[in-house]
């Protein structure tokens, strides 16, 4: 099935060296010091592996480290190679938003780590289009891993910068059954039904004295509430955004409007946490975790965390209900992409001494992570005629998420995935000052047009 692929229009090398180093001024003098507590480093005296020279492979990793990835292996499996392969790694983990402003800042300094982890969609491009990545198309020819050719997508120069290892992520929305059958709610498919849950979870507050959420929202950080919004639309009008793309409809089409205001009547019922503005998504999640709301619209990929902590049977996956006018049945065949274009894992700088080596080692951890994530965790298997079993019995929600990308027939992408960076980033801020009330639904959608021109690739 091939995904609809669109792209910003495509701006000067120049521009964006120079938008990105103003933003680094901004707040270098916070970062280039921090994050220390986060790092850890790996060495090991076997020296089974050298360079030519007799000199030992000496590679420094970033990475960040998804505290909703189950286990750590993540992080202990540098270790592990580091052992095997002979090489000293120096390994240090980030925050999903610390990494984000230490490449930046490692950009312009020309300080780039030799391995690093980046996210899928449009968000690296401000490092390939500066020539700071090692193409690696003809180390994923030659690899005895063949990846699918949904994780190997090109850049739009031609090559190929990532070696995938991280799944691929879709928004779902999870229910906690626990406290579903506690408040006798059910499963909302249309709008109607999400809103009278709400009304519901409100009068089950007000009787018990319980301060419960209908929906779990954590929009610090800025992403959830332009996830949210995403889905809202692509309930609506599952092809909206190609119309946008491609100049068929603008952002004053009444779908856009439409879904602000479903977005800002949830806000109206109180339907979110009372400090939603104030919690990061980390926090968020594990809000969920503890049981504090019934619904949580997020990414699949979190779904091992949420078993984890809730048990098999606390959690069900479902599709954002149909918001059109009239009952879609079919709401539940369009899935949001959270990547889409590129798909998330591991770059190579340039300027590394160990081209090669580093090359056979991200190899050699994608092979492992997956094989992991598949056999353990039943993660979509991202590599070709692997012969890799699942489990043989999956979770309720597992199953459900399976069968949903069985019957998808379109996939829309976020919109942060697939907008040039400063874009995306405007974007992502304007629909948090909407949530927070700063600017009117009117001004929210009048606004928006400037950062979504989308174009066709």
């Amino acid at each position: 099935m091939k995904k609809f692929r669109i792209k910003k229009k495509k701006e000067t090398v120049g521009k964006r060296i120079t938008s990105l180093m103003l933003a680094v001024l901004l707040g270098a003098l916070l970062l280039c010091g921090g994050c220390g507590n986060a790092a850890q480093k790996n060495t090991t005296e076997d020296t089974k592996n050298q360079t030519d020279s007799g000199e030992k492979v000496s590679l420094s990793v970033w990475a960040f480290f998804d505290e909703n990835t189950p286990g750590t292996y993540y992080v202990d499996l540098w270790e592990e190679l580091a052992e095997e392969y002979g090489y000293d790694i120096e390994l240090k983990t980030y925050s999903t938003e610390q990494i984000k402003d230490k490449l930046k800042i490692a950009l312009v300094c020309d300080e780039l780590p030799d391995v690093f982890a980046v996210w899928g969609g449009n968000y690296p491009n401000f490092l390939f289009d500066a020539n700071a990545c090692l193409p690696v198309e003809k180390y994923l020819e030659a690899s005895e891993t063949k990846f699918a050719d949904s994780y190997v997508m090109p850049y739009e120069d031609g090559h190929n910068y990532i070696i995938p290892c991280l799944v691929e992520a879709y928004a779902v929305t999870y229910c906690n059954q626990d406290l579903m059958q506690e408040m006798g709610l059910t499963v909302p498919h249309t709008w109607e039904e999400l809103v009278t849950l709400v009304q519901q979870v409100n009068d089950y507050n007000e009787a018990h004295g319980t301060e419960y959420a209908a929906i779990e929202l954590g929009d610090k950080d800025s992403w959830l509430g332009e996830l949210l919004y995403t889905m809202i639309v692509n309930r609506i009008d599952p092809y909206a955004q190609e119309k946008l793309a491609s100049g068929e409809m603008d952002f004053s089409d009444p779908v856009f409007s439409d879904a602000a205001a479903k977005l800002m009547q949830l806000k109206d019922m109180n339907a979110f946490p009372e400090k939603f503005l104030e919690i990061g998504e980390v926090e968020a999640v594990q809000d969920f975790a503890d049981g504090k709301a019934v619904l949580f619209p997020h990414q699949s990929t979190i779904v091992y965390h949420l078993l984890d902590e809730m048990g098999a049977d606390a959690l069900s996956m479902e599709q954002f209900p149909s918001c059109n006018a009239a009952y879609d049945a079919t709401y539940a065949e369009y899935m949001v992409d959270i990547n889409h274009t590129l798909t998330p894992g591991l770059c190579i700088s340039s300027d590394t001494n160990y081209p090669d080596e580093a090359a056979q080692l991200c190899l050699e951890f994608a092979r492992r992570v997956n094989e992991r994530n598949v056999t353990q965790y039943d993660y979509v298997d991202f590599v070709k005629n692997s012969g890799l079993q699942a489990p043989a019995k999956g979770a309720l929600a597992v199953q459900q998420f399976h069968e949903q990308l069985d019957q998808a027939v379109h996939y829309t992408p976020l919109w942060y995935a697939v907008l040039d960076k400063e874009d995306g980033d405007n974007w992502r801020n304007l629909t948090r000052k909407l949530l927070g009330g700063a600017v009117s639904q009117e001004t929210f959608v009048q606004d928006a047009q400037q950062y979504l021109n989308f174009t066709v690739q």
